[in-house]
This record gives C-alpha cells, structure tokens and sequence, in this order.
C-alpha cells in the first residue's frame, strides 16, 4: 500500500514540474539570449574601441587595392610592411603580400614590362620604391612566404637600426630579389597559388590553426585551401557534487533518510570523443566547415536497494553506450582582422533512445548517456584575434551561444549553452604553447522523457532511480583551466592539451569533472 501511494504521489509531482517547467520555459531561453548578445557586444566594442597598436602590428586600414595576393590568395592587410604592388607597362595592376610572391608573379610574366615595383617601408607602412629601398636579409623577425626574412626600408638608418634589434644584414634590391628567385627556382607556377596551405600561411599561422585546443576557435583561411583536422577529447568525471559542495556517496541511499535518496549511485564516468573536422576556404573571407563526432561513454555505479532487501549496496556493471553524435555545418566570415563571426546548424545525427538493463528490466538511458541532443540547434561565434609585431605572441577571445530549438521527438531538450574562451600562445620555432582558460553557463534539461522518468518512480518493482535521470540535475557553471603544446612540420601539425576545472557549480547532484585532455592531427593543402 505504501508502495503504491508513492507511485501516485510520484505522478502528482511530475505533472506539477511539468507545469513548472512549461512556465519557465520562455523565461530560461532570454536569459541565454541576453548572456549571449551581452558578451558579443562587449568584444565587439573592445576590438574597436582599442587602438590597432595595442594588439599586433599594422598598417592604416587604407591599404591600397587589391587586398588580397595574387600568388598565393592571403590578406595583404595583414601583412602590410612586407606586401607589394607591381604596375606593368600595360597599365595593369598586381598586389602581392611579400617579395616571395612578386618574384613568383614576375617570373610567370616575364613577357610583360614592369613599369614600376613598390614594397611597403617597414617603418612607416608607406609605399616606397622597391629598387631603391635599402633591403634586410634574415634575422629574427619570422619572414612572410620564406623562411628567409627580406625586409625594405625607406632610410638607411632604420635599417641599420632594425639590424641591431633583430640581426640580418643590410644590402640591395637585387641581393634581395636574387634570393628570392632562388627560393622559387624549384617551384612550378601552376603550383605556387597554393603553397601558402601547406607550410607559410604567413605570420602567426601555426598559433591561428592550432590543431588541439579543446574548444573549436574558428577562423577563416585564404580561397581554395582545405585543412582536415582529426581530435581526440577525452573526460574523466569522479564523485558527486551538488552546487559548490562535494557530495560523499555516504548521503545517497534508496529510502536510508540520507539526503539524496536514489537507488542507482553514479561514481565515475568517462567520455571520449572522435572529431572529424573539413574546412575549406570559398573566398578569402568566407570559409566553411562540416564536421562530425563519434562518442564513447562509459558509467560506473553503485547499487542500493534499500533495507528492506536485506542486500549490501554493490557495484552495478556500467552503463555503455557508443555510437555517432550530432553532426554540425558551419559558416565563418572574416569581419575585419582582428574578427570573425561565425554560425554553426548542429543536426540530431546521433540517437536518443539508448537503453540499459538492471534487475531484469530495461530502461532509456539518462538524458547524459544518449548519443544525441535530438534537436536541431544553431550556434553563433564571435572570435577575435590578436597577434604581436614580431608575430611570437598570439592572444584572443571567443564567445558562443548554443541554442536548442524546440524538443525532440522524446519530449525535452537540453539547456542552452553560453561559453566564453579566452587564450594566450607563444610561439618557439615550430613549437608552439598555450594557456586557455574557458567558461561554461548550461542551464537545465527543458521537459522530460516519459521513458526515462520510469526510472524515477520509487516503487523498486517499477523504477531504479538515479540523479542522472532527473531533468534538474543537469547544467551549472564551469571555468576551465588549460595548457597546450602543438608542433609544426610543413603542413602538418600535432598537439596535445590537458586541464582541470577550477570553479564548478552544479545545478543538483551530478558527476563532477576531474580532468580532461585532448590530442589533435591536422593537415593544410
């Protein structure tokens, strides 16, 4: 009798939280959109309000046209003190980003005249001739298109200055153009508009492709080039946490008195994700992105069934579940050269009716062991970048929104996500570091699966309940701690990150987040 009168009240108190739930509904999805706007508003107005100099080196943003090479299809605005602009006698006009590229131009036209050879002064940005500049060759400073620094200079003295600050040695316009021709001697000319894929995508270009951080960080890359990236993310979650408190397993038991009362203890849980990224450039400030994920899951717990059954709580087998995930299609454009905005359709590819079996019964996994979200969800970006004058110094912030739209086919859907990322990397030759730091806001799960509330009824003979199962005990915020360390070698890169969270406040009693790692393989072309 008293098992049935609690099955009754069981079903009393789920329609009132549905009703609940309806109510606030409306009032959860402003809050993310508010959150949302307000950080998009706060970069935004940070990369314009602060001065260009505070971030990287550059010129006015009155570049002369075009903007983008010719040879190899890069921003000329960002590589201003090293871009040139070639005039032939014909009347015909070439921009390109560096000496590599207009000794490539000139030597597939050498039927043409040159009427006139202009190169960027590095001091002051401006325009010069090219042949009576005063050129430095080599040193410090990380060169656009070569592994061999060529640099022009409108004074002697700045160049002799620039010398002494960063090595190399001063000398000609021909000296300079000689070794660039060099360089290009071995390379085909129907080829050469894509060498900047593989290897030099100019300065900064291993730290804005980073192939390993475990948040995507979006951005574009020059018309025609394609990058494949490969990650593997891995999650270890490891005892009970409700808000700011850890939770001993000593307070969960089935009908004990303790404060959490469930006969199904999770203990741990790991996650592995597979990512399989494409991207390709479709012009110079529009690139696009498919990418599709495989998971793997696995949940240990603890079995209690209360005193009446005379039993010992034991170790119940883990919960298993693997299978694809979601599968999102992503647009990014290139605002300006600090910015990116980006929107990401996340489509339910993955599945949402998993089931488990315990005491000879079987139910639908919790909400956090399904492949999928069953939703389709959009995802907004905004990115920015910034990157110091000697191009060893990467910094920068991205804020996303994850909006689930509706609910699935199984009457509920997952909180809305609201992530800010923020970074610092260091270049050192080939080698690259970072430290990430990285906040999560996830509400609650909204509605709930008929399937998966049966695990809550607390009639033993027809429930198993767990936390997992309860839509309340899912979301909460999260900041993330992080250090990386990818290598470069032509167009392939490889990395590693590991971090550990250090604020978490979860919304009811949940498994919380130990540690995390992940491992990414990318290649350019």
């Amino acid at each position: 009798m008293l098992l049935e009168t609690a099955s009754f009240q069981y079903a009393e108190k789920t329609i009132e939280e549905e009703s609940k739930i309806s109510a606030n509904r409306r009032g959860n999805i402003l809050a993310s959109i508010k959150k949302c706007l307000m950080a998009i508003f706060l970069i935004a107005i940070l990369s314009v309000a602060l001065p260009p100099e505070v971030f990287a080196a550059g010129a006015a943003d009155g570049v002369e046209n075009p903007k983008s090479c010719k040879q190899c299809g890069m921003d000329r605005t960002v590589f201003t003190r090293s871009r040139m602009l070639i005039v032939y006698a014909d009347g015909t006009t070439v921009g390109v980003c560096s000496l590599h590229c207009a000794a490539a131009e000139m030597r597939q036209n050498r039927d043409k005249q040159v009427k006139s050879l202009m190169v960027a002064d590095y001091v002051t940005q401006e325009l010069i001739d090219a042949k009576t500049a005063t050129w430095v060759v080599g040193g410090n400073k990380q060169g656009v298109m070569t592994s061999l620094p060529k640099w022009a200079f409108a004074k002697g003295e700045d160049a002799q200055k620039f010398v002494k600050e960063n090595g190399g040695e001063v000398t000609i316009f021909a000296e300079a153009m000689g070794l660039a021709e060099e360089e290009i001697s071995g390379e085909a000319a129907t080829t050469h508009t894509h060498t900047h894929a593989g290897h030099d995508m100019g300065l900064g270009a291993q730290m804005l492709f980073n192939p390993a951080m475990g948040d995507q960080i979006y951005h574009t890359h020059p018309a025609g080039m394609w990058m494949f990236n490969y990650k593997f993310m891995h999650m270890d979650m490891n005892g009970l946490r409700d808000g700011t408190t850890n939770v001993s397993q000593e307070n969960v038991g089935f009908m004990r008195g303790k404060p959490y009362n469930y006969m199904m203890i999770p203990t741990d849980m790991t996650m592995d994700m597979y990512m399989f990224m494409a991207m390709y450039g479709i012009t110079d400030r529009l690139t696009v992105m498919a990418m599709a994920n495989y998971l793997w899951m696995n949940m240990s717990m603890l079995m209690d069934m209360g005193p009446m059954s005379m039993k010992p709580v034991k170790e119940e087998p883990p919960m298993t579940v693997n299978g694809f995930s979601d599968t999102e299609l992503r647009a990014m454009y290139k605002i300006n050269k600090y910015l990116v905005g980006s929107l990401g359709l996340i489509f339910p590819t993955g599945s949402i009716d998993n089931e488990f079996t315990t005491m000879g019964r079987t139910y639908r996994n919790p909400y956090d062991m399904q492949l999928s979200s069953g939703t389709y969800d959009l995802s907004p970006a905004l990115t920015y970048n910034g990157l110091s004058d000697d191009a060893k110094w990467n910094w920068g912030a991205q804020v996303q929104c994850t909006w689930h739209i509706g609910e699935n086919n199984n009457g509920w859907s997952f909180g809305d996500n609201f992530k800010v990322t923020s970074w610092l990397q260091r270049a050192l030759g080939p080698v690259t570091s970072w430290l990430r730091l990285a906040y999560n806001d996830t509400g609650k799960i909204r509605g709930y699966d008929p399937e998966i509330a049966k695990l809550l009824d607390p009639n033993p003979m027809k429930g198993a309940s767990m936390p997992d199962a309860d839509p309340n005990n899912y979301g909460g915020q999260r900041l993330d701690g992080a250090i990386g360390l990818s290598f470069q070698k032509g167009p392939f890169s490889i990395g590693f990150e590991g971090g550990i969270p250090l604020y978490q406040n979860l919304n009811g009693l949940q498994l919380k987040t130990s540690w995390f790692l992940n491992a990414g393989l990318q290649i350019m072309f």
